[in-house]
């Protein structure tokens, strides 16, 4: 019941931190659609006329 194959686990590395544009960036695109919401809202409700 000897296997030739080796049950191998390929070593993960660490975490690794994002680059920060990436990060600037979800948090401007974040900032974004959240003023887009708010727009919607206060259309709905009627301060946009």
């Amino acid at each position: 019941m000897d296997n030739s194959k080796e049950n191998t686990i390929p070593e993960q590395e660490g975490y690794v931190p994002r680059p920060a544009w990436q990060v600037w960036a979800a948090r401007a695109g974040l900032v974004i659609f959240i003023g887009i919401v708010i727009l919607q809202i206060l259309q709905i409700a009627g301060a946009g006329r």
